[in-house]
């Protein structure tokens, strides 16, 4: 597929991390579970903010041509009907993506899939970069992107323990990456997902359900909203 959406994939911060540093442009504050945001004092949705970020990476990658997108229709439990499936298959392209960016990531997991001769289903690719089950998926995408960023140096990670066992990373915004996130355009971003919402509905549906099913295999089985 050729980038017609102004996605630059060669830019210092990917449309992933652009969210994550404009949170405010992409999410909305919740009764509950919201995530204060780097570049200001407001908070926002982080399940929100998450998916904005990861259906923004999948279809920036498709987007830039480093995957390209096949439904395919699979059976469902039992067999009894049929469902859709969204599959990212990797391209030729190279990745030029930020080193330890979301966008990159999934290229590279879509590439060994297809090498290993495996699925590369979105749900995969997802549930593959995310590494290991959570109370909150959601959070841990945020914290996996932010954590990509302190590895390029744009963000400052701090460790603390507590209680002598349990350790977490605090990440900080530096001026100088907060500087550089507020000159760099979201336009294209917003332009991409607004697009696909409009004009590719099925896609936009689809990559939704993927992502949001990545999410719920990924959530600790104890934690599991039946609702």
């Amino acid at each position: 597929m050729v980038n017609t959406s102004n996605i630059d994939p060669n830019n210092p911060l990917s449309p992933s991390e652009l969210i994550l540093l404009n949170g405010d442009q992409f999410a909305k504050k919740v009764m509950m579970g919201n995530i204060q945001l780097m570049h200001t004092d407001a908070s926002v949705s982080y399940s929100q903010l998450a998916e904005a970020m990861l259906t923004a990476a999948v279809l920036s990658v498709e987007s830039c041509g480093n995957i390209s997108f096949e439904v395919r229709n699979e059976k469902a439990m039992l067999g009894i009907r049929k469902v859709k499936a969204l599959y990212g298959l990797p391209t030729s392209n190279p990745d030029e993506w930020p080193q330890y960016s979301l966008e990159s990531q999934l290229v590279q997991i879509a590439k060994k899939l297809a090498g290993d001769g495996e699925s590369s289903k979105i749900s995969d690719l997802i549930y593959i970069w995310l590494r290991q089950d959570s109370s909150s998926p959601w959070q841990s995408a945020i914290e996996m992107v932010q954590s990509g960023l302190a590895e390029r140096g744009l963000l400052d990670a701090t460790e603390t323990t507590k209680l002598k066992v349990f350790k977490k990373v605090n990440y900080s915004l530096p001026e100088s990456a907060a500087e550089l996130a507020s000159q760099l355009p979201t336009d294209p971003i917003r332009n991409l997902l607004g697009d696909c919402e409009k004009n590719r509905k099925e896609v936009w549906e689809l990559v939704i359900k993927e992502i949001k099913k990545a999410i719920k295999q990924r959530t600790e089985q104890d934690d599991v909203d039946f609702d």
